[in-house]
């Protein structure tokens, strides 16, 4: 084509206006028999392009729809709420595991000594720490209180028991304090 000086022996009757030798004869004649073979290839790909864009946009939004609809339904109030359970219930259960393992356990000892207390006592402050008790009582008999200090002194499972008491007219306030050796039970 750009290299032919020949004019192509053809029945075409009519003689081409232009001479074959000129540069736009040639560019007129590549763009309407090669050219336009390129432009319907690049119009098909552009078409393509188009099309299959159509298709990932409708994919893209059902994955959106798809997704969305789960965050929501997974951050509803019922899920959010139901995880803070279930991460507080665990929790809860961890701390009890704990607890049961390494916790000394003094409900006895607590339970021993609220029972040995006579009822004509009153108890105002009742204290427990680390094996040590610190009671605050108040009584108007006191022959109980005589017979509870008897009780303590002679009991081998308590040591250094101590009282202090002090007397408003018929009343008698009196703080005992005393450390646990070892449960009876």
């Amino acid at each position: 084509m750009f290299g032919k000086n020949d004019v192509p022996n053809s029945i075409n009757f009519l003689d081409s206006v232009e001479d074959p030798d000129n540069i736009f004869a040639h560019a007129y004649d590549w763009m309407f028999s090669i050219g336009k073979y390129m432009l319907i290839a690049v119009e098909i790909l552009a078409l393509g392009a188009f099309i299959a864009r159509f298709v990932l946009d409708a994919q893209n939004n059902d994955l959106t729809k798809d997704i969305n609809n789960q965050v929501e339904m997974l951050s509803g109030s019922n899920w959010q709420q139901d995880s803070i359970t279930y991460e507080n219930i665990q929790a809860l259960l961890t701390d009890i595991d704990k607890l049961s393992n390494e916790q000394e356990i003094n409900s006895v000892l607590i339970n021993e000594v609220r029972n040995g207390i006579p009822s004509a006592l009153n108890v105002l402050s009742f204290s427990f720490n680390k094996g040590s008790i610190s009671l605050s009582l108040e009584t108007t008999n006191f022959k109980a209180f005589r017979d509870y200090e008897a009780a303590l002194k002679n009991n081998d499972n308590y040591e250094g028991v101590t009282f202090q008491v002090t007397k408003n007219d018929t009343v008698y306030d009196i703080t005992i304090n005393f450390k646990i050796t070892k449960a009876s039970g």
